[in-house]
């Protein structure tokens, strides 16, 4: 749908305001393009590295960023990355593999891979996230609810998202973080057996969260139950109508936003 100004206002309100509480952590938030750079950090951390977000798997495209979140030392304790697929049907990229590899399943596993589609066509201007990892000493601080917020209210203001998606594992899909702190109201589960990236059995799932609810989790932050963030309107008061950058052609450039490096 066509974003109004009032939707450009509350989002331009939720990237002040996230920015502000990752600032008040004495921590700071660069976009960056290069997911070589990434993979780097993950690895150096030994994180999971996600073939979505890696180069040597995948053909990742201009639009694709990340979020390297810096402490006052200058060393890299976060990260959250974004690619954005042009669709009609999100459910294809799932069965074939090829949200994880660019030539899809095929030659990278043993045995046929089974993944369920999404029970709504998730299509469009679908944004994926992955690759969230906060180092052990900035854990419990907010970072996980803060970063998806932030992507995705980026996201929304620049590409006109129509869905924003992700997937977990057993671990996390049984727990409150993919609702709770990614804010994913849709959490179904589309994989029972072998994952190629992981090289064994997993259950996985899928999770959705189309633009409509999106604009209302970001108008519901200050009532959030853990990590409240103040977005300083009240509610008698009318969202402040934000003509931002991009509100005519709804496509601009994230690190006008956040930062560039």
């Amino acid at each position: 749908m066509q974003l109004s100004n009032e939707d450009f206002g509350l989002l331009q309100l939720s990237i002040d305001a996230i920015m502000e509480r990752i600032a008040d952590l004495h921590l700071s938030v660069v976009i960056e393009s290069n997911f070589d750079d990434l993979q780097g950090f993950l690895a150096a951390n030994d994180a999971d590295r996600n073939p979505t977000f890696n180069p040597v798997f995948s053909d990742i495209e201009q639009d694709a960023f990340w979020f390297r979140v810096v402490d006052e030392r200058g060393t890299t304790v976060a990260c959250h990355a974004d690619r954005i697929f042009r669709l009609e049907d999100f459910g294809d990229l799932l069965e074939t593999g090829r949200l994880w590899y660019r030539d899809g399943f095929g030659p990278h596993s043993p045995v046929d891979v089974r993944v369920e589609r999404p029970h709504t066509l998730v299509g469009g201007t679908v944004s994926h996230s992955g690759s969230l990892y906060v180092h052990p000493r900035s854990r419990g601080r907010g970072l996980s609810l803060y970063l998806p917020y932030l992507s995705r209210s980026v996201l929304l203001r620049n590409f006109n998202t129509t869905y924003h998606t992700g997937v977990v594992f057993k671990s996390l899909a049984g727990s409150r973080v993919p609702t709770a702190n990614y804010g994913y109201p849709h959490v179904d589960p589309c994989l029972d057996g072998f994952f190629p990236p992981t090289g064994k059995s997993e259950l996985m799932y899928f999770c959705y969260i189309d633009q409509r609810e999106s604009l209302q989790q970001l108008r519901s932050l200050p009532e959030h139950p853990e990590f409240p963030i103040d977005l300083g309107f009240g509610s008698n008061r009318k969202i402040f109508e934000y003509p931002a950058v991009g509100a005519n052609d709804q496509r601009g450039y994230a690190a006008a936003v956040v930062g560039e490096r």
